[in-house]
C-alpha cells in the first residue's frame, strides 16, 4: 500500500518539476526576447486576431460615447495595419486598450500629458520596462483572456453547478486516503484509487465543457497576481497611484485561487509535464470549487476588475508606445491649439520604409492633384493617420503636428457591394452622405476623400463634386480631397487652396519626389505608364491623338 502512495508522490514530484524547468526556462528566452524587440519594427500582414482584440473597444462602446473611427475610416486608412505597426504588447489587456485607444479618438483634458509621462518613463528607464514587462509576460494573451471585457460583465452566469457533488467526491477521496494511511489496509487504497478515478472523470468532463470560462478565470487571477507584483514597484505607483488600491481589493480572491493559478502555469508549458500535472491535481476537484468561489468573490467587484483591466493594459500598451516612437525616424508629441488650422511639419506615413517628409500650413480645405501614383492619396491617408495617432497615442510622424481636436472620416477605398446590390456610385455616395452627417459646429472634422464621385460621369462629377465641396467649406470642416479633374482646381480656386505632386520623367522610368508643391498639377502621365508597361504600339498611338 505505502509503495502505491509513494509511486503515486514520486510521479506528482516529478511533473511538477519538469514543469518549473520548463517555465524557468521559457521565462529565460523571453528576458532575451524583451530586449531584442524594443524599437524594432513589428511584422505586419495577414492578421486573424482583430475580432478578439476588439472586444474590449466593443465593450466601451456600449457604455460611453465618442468620436469612434467608424469601420468605413477605418478600413480606407488600413488601421490594422497601424495597429499592428505599433503592436508589440505583452498581454491581451495591453492590445484591447491600445485598439481601443486608436478607435476612440480622443484626449480628455489632462489625459495627454499623463500619457506622455507613462511613456517617458519607459523610454529613459530601460530597467524598469524590461522588469515591468517580465511581470506583463506571466499575465500573458491567452486566446480566452481577450474575452474577459464580456465575462466579468455577467461573471455570475459562469458559475459551474453540482458543487455538492464536488465537496462530496473531495471528502470520499480524503476519507479514503486518510483511512489506507492509518489502517494500512489496502482495501480503502484501492477505494482511494477509484474514487481519484471517478473525480478525474468528473474534472475532465466539467474542464472541457466550461474550458473557456475556466481559461478566462485563470488569466482574470493571474491579473491580479501580477498586477500586485508591478503596482508594489515604487515607478509604477508614481504612474498608476490607484492600481495597487485596487488590486488591494481583491486579496480574498488571490488567497483562494493558488489551484486556478497552478493549473494555468502548469498548462502554459505546453508539454507532456503540464498535461500530467493538470490532471494529477484535477483528481482532488480543488480547481472546480476554487473557482465558483472565485466566481462569487469576483462578481461582488467586477467594475474595480475592470478598473484595474484598464490601467494594466494603459501600460502594456504605453511600453508598445514607447518602441514604437522608437523604431521611427523622427516622431514628435502633438500639439493642440484653435481653430481650423492643421500644421504639420515633414509629417510621413507610418507604413512607408525611408519615407519623404511633407510640410503643410492648412488653414482651409484644399484639392490635391498630380499624376497617377505620384503620392496624392498616400500624402491625405498620412495626414488622417496622423491625426488619430495624435489623439489616440500622442505620438505623430512628424517633426511637429499641430492641430485642433477633431473628428477624423474619410471616403476613399470604395467598393460595390454586390451582396447588397449597391453599385460603386451608390456606396460612394453614402460614404460622402455620412462625412455631411458628421459635421459639428462645436468639432472641427477633418475629412480626407480621394477622387470624390468618380463612380459617374465626368460633367455630373463635376457639378455635383463642387455642389458638396462648396457645402463643406462653409463648415467647421477641413477636408483634404485628391483628383484628377482639373475643372474643380479652377472653380473653387477662391474658397480652395491648391496643392499637388509632380514626376520627372526620363526615357524609361518616372522619378516621383513625393513632394507637395504649391498650385494646381499641370503634368499627366498614363500615357507614358502605358509605355513603360509595354502595352502595344497602336494603343499607345491611339491614346496619343486623343490626347492631341
Amino acid at each position: 500500500m505505502y509503495e502505491q502512495i509513494f509511486s503515486i508522490a514520486a510521479i506528482c514530484l516529478i511533473a511538477a518539476a519538469g514543469a518549473c524547468w520548463s517555465a524557468v526556462r521559457k521565462r529565460s528566452l523571453k528576458r532575451q526576447r524583451l530586449h531584442e524587440k524594443y524599437g524594432k519594427i513589428p511584422e505586419t500582414g495577414d492578421w486573424d486576431k482583430e475580432e478578439q482584440v476588439k472586444n474590449y473597444y466593443e465593450w466601451m462602446k456600449k457604455k460611453e460615447s465618442g468620436d469612434w473611427v467608424d469601420d468605413i475610416t477605418w478600413s480606407d486608412l488600413s488601421m490594422n495595419l497601424i495597429f499592428q505597426r505599433i503592436n508589440v504588447c505583452d498581454t491581451s489587456a495591453g492590445e484591447e486598450i491600445l485598439y481601443w485607444r486608436l478607435r476612440k479618438n480622443s484626449v480628455a483634458p489632462g489625459e495627454g500629458q499623463e500619457l506622455e509621462q507613462r511613456i517617458r518613463t519607459f523610454s529613459d528607464n530601460e530597467q524598469e520596462r524590461e522588469d515591468v514587462e517580465k511581470l506583463l509576460c506571466r499575465i500573458g494573451k491567452s486566446a480566452s483572456s481577450y474575452y474577459i471585457p464580456a465575462y466579468m460583465e455577467t461573471v455570475e452566469e459562469y458559475k459551474i453547478g453540482f458543487q455538492w457533488l464536488f465537496r462530496g467526491l473531495q471528502i470520499l477521496l480524503a476519507a479514503c486516503a486518510v483511512l489506507a494511511l492509518v489502517l494500512t489496509d489496502s482495501r480503502f487504497g484501492f477505494a482511494m484509487l477509484g474514487v481519484a478515478a471517478v473525480n478525474l472523470l468528473v474534472y475532465t468532463y466539467f474542464k472541457l465543457k466550461f474550458e473557456i470560462e475556466i481559461g478566462m478565470s485563470g488569466t482574470a487571477v493571474s491579473m491580479l497576481e501580477w498586477g500586485r507584483e508591478i503596482a508594489g514597484r515604487k515607478e509604477i505607483q508614481a504612474l498608476y497611484p490607484d492600481l495597487k488600491k485596487e488590486i488591494s481589493y481583491f486579496r480574498d480572491v488571490l488567497r483562494g485561487s493558488r489551484f486556478l493559478q497552478a493549473n494555468r502555469i502548469s498548462m502554459a508549458t505546453g508539454d507532456m509535464t503540464g498535461v500530467i500535472l493538470d490532471y494529477l491535481l484535477g483528481t482532488t476537484l480543488c480547481r472546480l470549487t476554487s473557482y465558483n468561489k472565485m466566481i462569487d468573490r469576483m462578481s461582488r467587484k467586477s467594475g474595480r476588475y475592470m478598473e484595474i483591466y484598464r490601467q494594466i493594459g494603459e501600460l502594456d500598451a504605453a511600453v508598445s508606445i514607447a518602441s514604437f516612437r522608437a523604431s521611427l525616424p523622427v516622431y514628435c508629441v502633438p500639439e493642440f491649439g484653435d481653430g481650423k488650422h492643421i500644421y504639420m511639419e515633414e509629417v510621413c506615413h507610418p507604413l512607408i520604409g525611408s519615407p519623404v517628409g511633407n510640410t503643410l500650413d492648412l488653414k482651409r480645405s484644399c484639392l490635391i492633384t498630380g499624376s497617377n501614383a505620384s503620392g496624392k492619396s498616400t500624402f491625405i491617408k498620412a495626414v488622417a493617420v496622423n491625426a488619430i495617432l495624435a489623439q489616440s497615442i500622442y505620438t505623430c510622424e512628424a517633426r511637429r503636428f499641430v492641430m485642433p481636436q477633431s473628428r477624423v472620416i474619410t471616403s476613399m477605398a470604395v467598393k460595390d457591394d454586390l451582396v447588397a446590390g449597391e453599385s460603386y456610385f451608390i456606396r460612394e455616395i453614402r460614404y460622402l452622405r455620412r462625412i455631411l452627417d458628421s459635421l459639428d459646429e462645436g468639432k472641427m472634422t477633418l475629412c480626407a476623400i480621394d477622387e470624390i464621385l468618380r463612380g459617374t460621369n465626368t460633367g455630373e462629377r463635376i457639378r455635383a463634386s463642387r455642389a458638396i465641396l462648396e457645402y463643406l467649406k462653409d463648415r467647421n470642416c477641413l477636408a483634404l480631397v485628391a483628383t484628377h479633374d482639373r475643372e474643380l482646381t479652377e472653380l473653387l480656386e477662391k474658397d480652395y487652396d491648391n496643392y499637388h505632386f509632380s514626376e520627372e520623367m526620363g526615357e524609361d522610368d518616372i522619378c516621383f519626389t513625393y513632394q507637395i508643391l504649391p498650385g494646381p498639377a499641370t503634368s499627366h502621365n498614363a500615357i507614358k505608364l502605358l509605355e513603360f508597361a509595354g502595352f502595344p504600339e497602336e494603343i499607345i498611338d491611339a491614346a496619343k491623338e486623343d490626347s492631341e
